[in-house]
């Protein structure tokens, strides 16, 4: 088994914890549907479809639905293929020098979650930048493990100069873009989020009135759970096995973002896949963000945006944005003379009062 294989593998163990919070602590109540699920390995993670329906062939036929537009999705979004919509854009743009300050047409659908993207960007100061591209370039975060750069803190802050989301001209009403020649784009933190909404609706085109969409922890629910009570869903202890709370939601999406999901260490340094567009470095404050929301899209985004602000802004941001909530669990120095951090203090956001409970359930 290779690397990563094997890191996905682990990818849908870890991720397993949480999916089944949802489907298993109600387990004792049996609903009066069956329940079809099925995972697989898309976007670079594993994507789990769970549907409840009487009938196995359409709940079967509903799931291979799903399955087949986030492909799709991510036909149009993934940088790790060259035949994708992003990989042209970003070839174009290299590829044509200074002319890429013209506009050039863009699929549509692309040019819509870009639009997105750069919303999220602005609401967040930069945060969430989806031209982010050159600095995960240079850590080699699409590797497994990281590559290991040397830290050239010069060459960093150079490489952190071309991102920047404002350097983006963006016309949705003629599906086009244009940017400079160092710009790169890289939509990955919120392709996913996009991909579930779509297999969302994918299910619900297909008469689905309840089902559960997991693209590597960005989830999102159709419908109110079957056994009532609401959606159990177990937020991952950042550092041990298990969980560090559980979320109780009608419905939504909800996404995390947390500093254990990908890193290496570099002289006694934790290197790990977010990162903060006005340093070129890795993100600090937080060790792991939960973000729930409406639609999936926005809390895969805004996830990583309130991660890289760090606890104090990324709570205030949230406390701004209506339908948003978040659970931030901050970071706490290891004091073992590296820069490794360990949990320290679990935030929620004022809506989520009496929605989430500390450790795991029941006691255990």
């Amino acid at each position: 088994m290779t690397d990563e294989r094997r890191r996905i593998v682990l990818q849908i163990v870890g991720f397993a914890v949480v999916v089944a919070l949802v489907l298993t602590f109600l387990a004792r109540r049996r609903p009066p549907l069956e329940r079809f699920d099925e995972s697989r390995l898309l976007m670079g993670t594993a994507v789990s479809v769970s549907v409840f329906h009487r009938d196995e062939e359409c709940g079967k036929r509903a799931i291979e639905a799903a399955f087949a537009e986030i492909a799709r999705v991510e036909s149009l979004t993934t940088r790790h293929s060259e035949g994708s919509e992003i990989s042209r854009v970003n070839r174009h743009v290299a590829e044509s020098g200074e002319t890429a300050s013209a506009g050039f047409a863009v699929d549509r659908e692309m040019a819509s979650v870009l639009a997105r993207a750069l919303e999220i960007a602005e609401m967040t100061g930069g945060a969430f930048d989806p031209t982010v591209a050159p600095l995960i370039d240079y850590w080699a975060v699409d590797g497994w493990p990281l590559r290991r750069p040397s830290l050239d803190s010069r060459r960093i802050k150079e490489i952190a100069g071309r991102v920047d989301y404002r350097q983006v001209a963006l016309d949705t009403a003629a599906a086009s873009v244009a940017m400079p020649p160092t710009s790169k784009l890289d939509l990955d933190a919120i392709a996913k989020g996009y991909a579930v909404d779509r297999a969302v609706e994918m299910l619900a085109d297909q008469g689905i009135e309840i089902a559960i969409v997991d693209a590597g922890g960005d989830v999102r629910f159709l419908g109110r759970d079957p056994w009532g009570g609401g959606w159990k869903v177990g937020i991952k202890h950042p550092r041990e096995d298990g969980v560090i709370g559980v979320l109780t939601l009608d419905g939504g999406s909800v996404a995390t973002s947390g500093d254990y999901q990908r890193y290496t260490m570099v002289c006694g340094m934790m290197i790990h896949a977010i990162f903060d567009p006005s340093t070129g470095f890795p993100a600090g404050g937080a060790v792991s963000v939960t973000v729930t929301a409406p639609e999936a899209i926005d809390a895969d985004a805004l996830a990583t945006a309130v991660f890289v602000l760090g606890p104090e802004e990324g709570m205030a941001l949230v406390e701004l944005l209506d339908d948003v909530e978040t659970v931030i669990v901050t970071s706490k120095p290891l004091g073992d003379g590296t820069s490794r951090v360990t949990v320290g203090d679990v935030l929620v956001s004022s809506g989520l009062e009496g929605r989430f409970e500390e450790g795991a359930p029941d006691g255990r």
